[in-house]
């Protein structure tokens, strides 16, 4: 793992090579989390780089911290992460903030048609953020540049993360916020 890397954000262990850590590809990034504040900290540092359109794909099981996450995304657009709840009930919720955070739920969807029918399309190309939790549902219809998430439970609090970028604004983005924990 990069020394600054360790030294900078303890607990998150990183499997990547030196290749990959550079960013130079549309590498995956592989980070371990040690406990809940480490992965909203991840997250506040996708928000701190995110631009408008920005798109993250959260996939995992039940309890594998991606609403976790989104309050950290919260947090780093400046919304306060307790008004962030898991949307089950609702396909979307919108939170005001640095930029429009737009916290999809696809859980109770068999395909992306409901997104669709909801307007989702303007907002993944909109002027807020949109993080979209259970993507793996929506595959169909999310857009070709963005940020997978694919987080598992490794512990009792530790999450093993995989982020992979599709696209080349997502490949800038996600270098940009691995830059940024290496500096906080």
């Amino acid at each position: 793992m990069d020394p600054l890397l360790a030294a900078r954000f303890p607990g998150v262990r990183s499997r990547n090579s030196p290749a990959q850590r550079k960013g130079t590809a549309l590498h995956p990034v592989a980070l371990n989390t040690c406990s809940p504040d480490e992965t909203r900290r991840l997250g506040e540092a996708l928000a701190r780089c995110a631009r408008p359109g920005g798109v993250l794909a959260l996939y995992g099981e039940l309890g594998a911290g991606k609403t976790v996450l989104a309050k950290g995304v919260a947090a780093g657009l400046d919304i306060d992460p307790r008004n962030v709840t898991s949307p089950t009930f609702v396909l979307m919720v919108r939170h005001a903030g640095r930029l429009t955070l737009f916290h999809f739920d696809a859980y109770r969807l068999a395909d992306g048609n409901g997104l669709l029918d909801i307007g989702a399309e303007e907002m993944f190309f909109g002027k807020g953020l949109c993080v979209i939790e259970w993507a793996d549902r929506v595959a169909d219809v999310l857009p070709d540049d963005r940020i997978d998430v694919r987080m598992s439970v490794s512990g009792a609090k530790e999450r093993a993360l995989a982020l992979t970028p599709t696209g080349p604004q997502s490949a800038t983005w996600l270098r940009g916020a691995m830059d940024g924990l290496k500096n906080t």
